[in-house]
């Protein structure tokens, strides 16, 4: 079966191609005497071929896991805001947000700025049940 095109497919099998047209290469060339290397060399394409591929593994492991856990943080907060919206106002970063709004920039004109009757809102106090 043929694989299409821009699939990945000649990238995972190139490892592979290298791996078992230099290792008969290395073998020939030890087996002969012709090198003098370590069998640990000789064999290299192997084990670099091996490693390589434990490498990606991690680092594919840890991109999913790490995707993941932001997933399911994201949910995990859309889910908390449409429980109780009103818990929203307590976040730090919203009620900031709130004041940042109500407040007039530095750069703003006086004269051309103008008052809006708004409602005062105040941030949710912890009343302790009586």
């Amino acid at each position: 079966m043929q694989q299409p095109r821009g699939t990945g497919a000649p990238l995972r099998r190139a490892s592979g191609i290298v791996a078992s047209l230099v290792l008969p290469v290395f073998l020939v060339l030890k087996l002969a005497g012709a090198i003098s290397w370590s069998w640990w060399w000789v064999l290299s394409p192997l084990w670099i071929t091996a490693l390589a591929f434990l490498l990606l593994s991690i680092l594919a492991a840890m991109a999913f896991g790490l995707i993941r856990c932001a997933v399911r943080a994201w949910v995990w907060v859309r889910f908390r805001r449409s429980l109780l919206p009103e818990l929203a106002l307590a976040d730090p970063a919203i009620w900031s947000r709130i004041e940042a709004e109500r407040s007039p920039s530095p750069n703003a004109n006086p004269k051309t700025h103008k008052l809006t009757s708004q409602p005062t809102v105040s941030p949710p106090r912890n009343e302790s049940p009586r």
